[in-house]
């Protein structure tokens, strides 16, 4: 038996003013149904990416342990590397606003060719990073977002200096020469941090970092003293109770004049509770210098 669409709607208009109104409607004074735009219901989990770090403070000591393997670096004495290193990132809140860093790289396992003339292939390995020089960095947070959409703005200096050296040894020779084995750096910064609409949010930094006395690692084999420029976007997707969490992020690190390094990180965070989370994702490089792709994992835990 067929209903007649004049009865139909009167049967539906029944239904929905004797039903409670559902999420994203209102009755109005008239007796109208209002379509409301619904409210996101977002994660407060610490989604954490890779590379990019909030401009807000953490508020409980977190550590987060990682492993990379990169294909394909360019270094002062040595090209086409590729390898692996493990290095971890400890986080101590001093107050509302200043948090301490203590990066350290370690276990690096590579292996190369050198430059020049003659080019022989190498292996490089010791408790030591490349351009990564085991460094304390300070932050300050100098603005705190007061409303959904508004920034988390910071600031951060910090300096670092090589502890260990790396053995490149001549596969051919036995020949064993010391990368690394003497430099230090200059770490500066702005950090900034906001939440987006339907639970993506946006994390940004820009900075530099200007070495002295380094040794073998000069990205485009020139000066002992050079300065590189660093800059990284993430955007991050984080729904309630979600149990994945995918994110992207952009990396550019160069001298803007003759070493420029772009990478495009897809990734999945992972969170197991409101404590430890787990971080993978493969970068890809769009442009001749840096890591022609480049894959990592990073384990968080806040204590």
């Amino acid at each position: 038996m067929k209903i007649k669409i004049s009865s139909a709607i009167t049967l539906v208009s029944s239904l929905a003013f004797s039903l409670p109104s559902q999420a994203g409607e209102t009755v109005s004074a008239k007796g109208e149904i209002e379509i409301v735009p619904p409210v996101s219901v977002c994660s407060t989990h610490e989604i954490q990416p890779l590379f990019s770090r909030y401009a807000q403070t953490v508020k409980s000591w977190t550590l987060r342990a990682g492993y990379r393997s990169f294909n394909d670096v360019e270094l002062q004495e040595a090209d086409n590397v590729d390898g692996t290193i493990q290095d971890f990132e400890l986080i101590m809140p001093l107050s509302d606003c200043l948090q301490l860093r203590l990066y350290y790289p370690y276990n690096t396992d590579a292996d190369g060719r050198t430059t020049g003339a003659v080019e022989r292939e190498i292996g490089i390995d010791g408790n030591g990073g490349l351009l990564d020089f085991p460094s304390l960095i300070l932050d300050y947070q100098y603005k705190k977002a007061t409303s959904p959409g508004d920034y988390n703005l910071a600031a951060y200096v910090g300096v670092g200096n090589v502890r260990q050296f790396l053995e490149a040894k001549e596969k051919s020779t036995g020949y064993v020469d010391r990368y690394n084995h003497r430099g230090s750096v200059f770490l500066f910064g702005f950090k900034a941090d906001k939440q987006l609409n339907n639970c993506w949010t946006f994390v940004g930094n820009i900075g530099g970092r200007y070495y002295w006395e380094s040794d073998d690692i000069h990205p485009n084999g020139g000066s002992d003293m050079f300065f590189l420029l660093e800059a990284s976007a993430a955007f991050i997707y984080a729904p309630q109770d979600a149990w994945i969490y995918p994110a992207v992020e952009v990396l550019y690190q160069g001298s803007v004049s003759d070493y420029n390094s772009v990478q495009v990180v897809p990734q999945v965070i992972i969170p197991f509770g409101d404590h430890v989370d787990l971080n993978a994702g493969v970068s890809v490089g769009l442009l001749d210098d840096g890591p022609s792709t480049e894959a990592r994992v990073q384990l968080n835990l806040r204590f």
